[in-house]
């Protein structure tokens, strides 16, 4: 059956490894584009994170961002879709997390929010270009339920720690994935990149056997098995790998362009420059 439909993670998939969009990458979505197949990006940053590169794309569709609980139409910037983590669960997610000495991360109304500048924060402000709000303690700043929550840790046995109190303590309230190791990514019950790329899909009149998804990480998986075609990059993890319909080549090394190139037969000189 024909593609109608392609959505696109952005790091560790169409972003290079120092986060940027390679030219090339550029032309084959536009390529894509020109042949009448919508393209679409599903990303777990924030929108003002996702749309200096989304820009570059010139995505006109919807754009899927906090994997899946906010949906921005580029054109307008309005809201499709929003679907936060409830405020009394949120609060006391904030409470435990700084009883626990953890780095939390708040995100509201498309703003970032955190305790204090440290090495995290640090590291996330020059990932996503974004700069954060600085309000201290977390516990006493919370008014409003949170689109998404993110708590980052390098140690892998506190990572361990942080997933088993927050499923012990929250069991069916949350949804926990995570788009780089050393994040924790929080969520409303049920929320997924597929949850609105269900929707957006069925708006389009587009069948799901006529959707290909590109992802790295496990907040990528729910789609990578929805789609009709799910690809996932070399450097992805394992269990999406596992998952996938098919590889592309690493992303720092223009996976993205060449799997279209061949897929599509695009008349996309790769090899230049």
């Amino acid at each position: 059956m024909d593609t109608k439909l392609i959505v696109f993670d952005l790091d560790g998939t169409l972003l290079d490894a120092e986060h940027q969009l390679h030219k090339k990458t550029i032309e084959a979505v536009k390529m894509i584009r020109e042949k009448g197949i919508k393209a679409m990006v599903a990303t777990g940053r924030m929108y003002c994170s996702a749309k200096p590169h989304t820009d570059l794309l010139e995505i006109e569709e919807p754009i899927i961002t906090y994997n899946g609980a906010l949906v921005i139409d580029p054109e307008s910037q309005s809201e499709i879709f929003h679907d936060p983590i409830p405020f009394e669960i949120a609060k006391r997610i904030t409470k435990m997390v700084v009883k626990n000495n953890y780095h939390l991360q708040l995100y509201i109304n498309d703003n970032l929010y955190v305790a204090e500048e440290n090495e995290f924060t640090a590291k996330y402000e020059d990932l996503s270009g974004i700069e954060a709000n600085i309000v201290g303690r977390l516990d006493k700043f919370l008014e409003e339920a949170p689109t998404k929550m993110m708590i980052i840790e390098d140690d892998e046995e506190k990572q361990i720690e942080i997933h088993k109190f927050l499923k012990n303590n929250f069991n069916g309230e949350i949804e926990i994935a995570s788009s780089y190791p050393t994040f924790t990514e929080i969520t409303a019950k049920g929320i997924s990149k597929a949850v609105p790329l269900k929707k957006l899909a069925k708006k389009f009149g587009i069948k799901q056997e006529e959707i290909i998804a590109f992802g790295d990480g496990l907040n990528d998986l729910k789609m990578i098995e929805w789609a009709g075609k799910g690809v996932a990059m070399e450097n992805a993890h394992p269990d999406l790998r596992r998952a996938a319909d098919d590889i592309a080549l690493n992303h720092d090394q223009l996976g993205i362009a060449r799997y279209l190139k061949e897929y599509f037969q695009l008349d996309l000189n790769i090899e230049e420059d």
